[in-house]
């Protein structure tokens, strides 16, 4: 799997047109608007492609921490979020969930596009990880297609509910339609209107 993404970054620099196709857009633009705070302390992105959601996580956190299995991704990654924010966003080269970062805690993890080409085994890895290292008031963020393809694995309803059979995890945000799921889950219950002051 690993040669298969680093042949499809070194032939195109976006692959899934995730830059020019509106679909890719609003959907970066849907998950951003889903997420439950305005700025985050530490974030990491598994499986980041090309960066184009990681520059704009960059905007809403003090510090990002993106990984991508494929070298050539991670290139083209610390390129797109460019020389600005050299300090604030670090990419490195991971194959998930094995080199899941050890002792870390994040108050965001984003996992977009990637578990379906997981194990069952390698999910509940991944599920374990995240949950581990998600800090109590942090959220978690699941985004998948939904439609088949080839190199899928695992369903994505079946991906996300793993996540939402996990007792730790309240799910606080859901999107779903034909194309896409996207769910937020937090150790904390609270609604971003509770969190905000708006309701009790």
């Amino acid at each position: 799997m690993n040669a298969h993404f680093q042949r499809l970054y070194e032939r195109d620099d976006d692959p899934w047109q995730v830059r020019q196709r509106w679909y890719e857009q609003r959907k970066r633009a849907m998950l951003l608007a889903c997420l439950p705070e305005p700025h985050y302390r530490n974030v990491f992105e598994p499986a980041c492609g090309n960066g184009e959601l990681t520059a704009l996580l960059a905007r809403r956190a003090d510090r990002v921490t993106a990984s991508d299995l494929s070298p050539a991704a991670v290139q083209l990654a610390r390129k797109r979020v460019g020389a600005a924010a050299f300090n604030q966003v670090s990419v490195r080269c991971q194959r998930m969930p094995i080199d899941w970062p050890a002792g870390a805690n994040f108050d965001l993890i984003v996992i977009s596009e990637m578990a379906y080409y997981l194990t069952e085994t390698e999910l509940h890895q991944l599920r374990s990880h995240a949950v581990r290292s998600l800090s109590s008031d942090g959220a978690l963020v699941l985004c998948h297609w939904r439609r088949p393809f080839s190199d899928r694995k695992l369903d994505t309803d079946a991906i996300h509910g793993a996540f939402d059979a996990c007792p730790e995890l309240h799910n606080i945000a859901r999107h779903d339609e034909a194309d896409f799921l996207l769910d937020v889950w937090s150790c904390s219950p609270r609604s971003v209107a509770q969190r905000d002051g708006v309701a009790a």
